[in-house]
């Protein structure tokens, strides 16, 4: 039961999917209707602007670090699994908001701030190299699955043989599995050379196939 109530706290703070309020109330679209069609911070830069962008960054960080703050009034810090049981449902929330057709973003930034609350030395031994890499390749998707993969050999590392060690490992795992499977369109691209590189000029009239519903549909020119 404790582990429902906390997928469920976490869901309701993921569903504050701040690409897509930001850009429906300061520029008047729907954000998965331009660039990649994805409601996240990469696609908020390039279609909202680098402001909003890193507004919508640091917002996605701090619902997640919110709705952990309060599992761990509730249950204590030291319950790292239902913090991150918490983490399951804020990336759900994140992902699959139910006020927007399940469709949202792909969990990055709400991972972050799970990490940031639930043990930051895991985000940044498993961040760092992501930044580096972002610094050296431009690819936002690299760093991203970078960080994901590095987030389960921490975990692993500081993890198992502690109490609730194995649940801990397996829920970082998901919330990694998660991640590579809402970028698959981005390894593809990847793999094919056709990915898009942070500060890469994009036209944002019309959106990229969509990883979502596997469709090309196009967005309505911003007014």
């Amino acid at each position: 039961m404790e582990r429902l109530l906390c997928i469920g706290l976490g869901y309701v703070f993921g569903c504050l999917q701040f690409a897509y309020i930001l850009g429906k109330v300061l520029k008047g679209i729907d954000i998965r209707q331009y660039g990649s069609g994805n409601a996240g911070t990469t696609n908020a830069i390039r279609v909202l602007g680098t402001k909003i962008g890193i507004a919508t960054l640091v917002l996605d960080i701090l619902k997640a670090v919110a709705a952990l703050v309060i599992i761990a009034l509730i249950w204590g810090y030291d319950q790292k699994h239902l913090l991150l049981w918490g983490g399951i449902g804020v990336v759900l929330g994140h992902n699959y908001p139910f006020y927007m057709q399940f469709r949202g973003g792909k969990g990055v930034a709400a991972t972050i701030g799970i990490f940031l609350a639930a043990d930051i030395r895991l985000l940044l031994i498993a961040g760092i190299p992501a930044l580096v890499l972002l610094a050296i390749t431009k690819y936002m998707s690299v760093a991203s699955l970078t960080y994901m993969l590095l987030l389960v050999i921490t975990t692993a590392f500081f993890y198992l043989g502690q109490p609730h060690g194995v649940e801990v490992l397996i829920l970082a795992a998901v919330l990694a599995l998660s991640g590579f499977w809402r970028h698959r369109g981005n390894i593809k691209r990847l793999l094919h050379g056709q990915e898009v590189k942070m500060g890469q000029k994009v036209s944002v009239d019309a959106k990229e196939k969509s990883e979502t519903s596997g469709n090309d549909v196009v967005g309505q020119h911003t007014k």
